[in-house]
């Protein structure tokens, strides 16, 4: 497992690349169809919110029966047999990839893959970048406040943030809840070639949100749900301004310290802590931004702020694996009650079938948690009340075209560690080496 390299020139400045973000994530690439017509927007997925979390009070006063010591060893092969088999599968468009899970039978971890320009294995407490899984903490944060009474959930933005589209109806609730039918501007072509013309530069709210405001609002607010990282660049400023400090202070404050979360942080500034993975990404194969090119390109060191308090932070699988449990039972951040209404929250999605968004939570079939993807990282974090399961993947690549979606290489991990576990996780099929190579001709 080893340490992972030092900082290497990325390569990156000659390519034009196209990163599919996907639900939990920003977007690089062409803008999605805009339309004030909410037929322009995925429509909401048949069948029951309610029954991926039937009983939200259990879930919220659970004992914590998981256990932080190592697996019995037979487990422990039958987990890294398991996620071995998945690795061979996908190492070519999955450089490296650190997964990890958390039970009543122990804690169990490893790092698969190897830096592709040193070879040094990937380690198990690597860092990352955990992109939209910033969204769970962010809207832990906005919880909390409401739970205090400095702020109230059907708030209109427009008593914070001034100049929002339809902000004086669009609501606090409609922003953690991705109703607020507002642009998404990692959606925006304009935005996604700034970025790609400087990787590293910075990047301020306003400048994020200025994009969002160029494109017309998808539904009534409340009507629809669509994912937009707009929400939650709101949202962090509803933080400060309510706080009167920056979110990375608030974050430690009444989340990382409190947890004792270590190696989780949001980041000022472009570094990545070491050990770190290399965040490799691949440019686009068909796409209209991302040319032809499908040499990797090293985007460790690109600049979080372009996805902010939707999704800038970093973390190791450790910390993520005691987060999961946090967020799916509100223990430690919320009373039982404000989580019992965060997990009736689940609404209408647009996400994949069975997976349903709520207040910055995603419930799919059963697990709760959240996932993310930014340029060179892709993360899930899953949780199972019923068998007291976490499940962790953290991978590198596969963020270039969106054929087939990123989710199927976490979800494919989740899957494999959830039966070797014991219990099951539905994910897609992971394509065969033919479709791989439809997908990336030139690797």
């Amino acid at each position: 497992m080893g340490s992972t390299s030092s900082t290497r020139a990325a390569g990156w400045a000659a390519l034009t690349v196209a990163v599919v973000v996907g639900v939990t994530g920003c977007t690089f690439g062409p803008p999605s169809p805009a339309s004030t017509d909410a037929a322009a927007v995925h429509e909401p997925v048949p069948g029951s919110a309610a029954a991926c979390v039937p009983d939200p009070d259990a879930v919220a006063a659970a004992e914590d029966t998981q256990s932080t010591d190592p697996v019995p060893v037979e487990l422990a092969a039958e987990f890294d047999a398991a996620a071995a088999a998945v690795h061979e599968r996908v190492r070519e468009v999955v450089p490296g990839v650190v997964v990890g899970v958390r039970s009543p039978a122990g804690t169990w971890s490893a790092g698969y893959g190897a830096d592709l320009v040193t070879g040094a294995p990937v380690a198990v407490d690597a860092h990352a970048r955990v992109a939209s899984v910033t969204k769970s903490f962010v809207g832990t944060v906005i919880l909390q406040l409401a739970e205090e009474g400095s702020l109230s959930l059907d708030d209109p933005i427009d008593d914070y943030v001034a100049d929002v589209p339809n902000g004086t109806r669009i609501t606090l609730r409609e922003l953690i809840s991705m109703t607020s039918g507002l642009g998404n501007y990692s959606d925006d072509e304009a935005w996604g070639l700034a970025v790609l013309a400087d990787p590293e530069a910075e990047w301020t709210p306003e400048q994020l949100l200025a994009y969002s405001w160029s494109m017309p609002t998808s539904f009534a607010p409340g009507s629809n749900m669509q994912y937009t990282n707009a929400n939650f660049i709101l949202l962090g400023l509803v933080i400060e301004q309510v706080t009167g400090q920056a979110l990375p202070d608030v974050l430690d404050e009444r989340i990382l310290g409190p947890l004792g979360l270590t190696e989780t942080s949001y980041p000022t500034d472009n570094e990545l802590a070491e050990p770190r993975m290399i965040g490799y990404t691949l440019p686009a194969v068909v796409h209209p931004i991302g040319g032809t090119s499908n040499k990797w390109v090293d985007a460790t060191e690109w600049s979080p702020s372009s996805a902010g308090a939707a999704g800038a932070m970093i973390s190791d699988v450790d910390d993520m694996l005691a987060w999961g449990r946090v967020l799916a039972t509100g223990q430690g951040v919320l009373s039982e009650a404000a989580q019992v209404a965060r997990l009736e929250s689940f609404g209408s999605s647009d996400l994949a079938p069975q997976e349903f968004y709520g207040d910055a939570i995603v419930c799919q079939g059963g697990w709760i948690g959240h996932s993310g993807n930014i340029p060179g990282y892709n993360t899930l974090v899953r949780y199972e009340p019923a068998s007291e399961t976490t499940i962790v993947v953290i991978a590198t690549g596969l963020s270039g075209s969106s054929t087939p979606p990123r989710e199927f290489v976490t979800e494919a991990f989740a899957a494999a560690l959830a039966e070797a576990g014991g219990t099951t996780f539905v994910a897609p099929v992971v394509p065969d080496e033919a479709q791989f190579q439809a997908i990336v001709p030139e690797l």
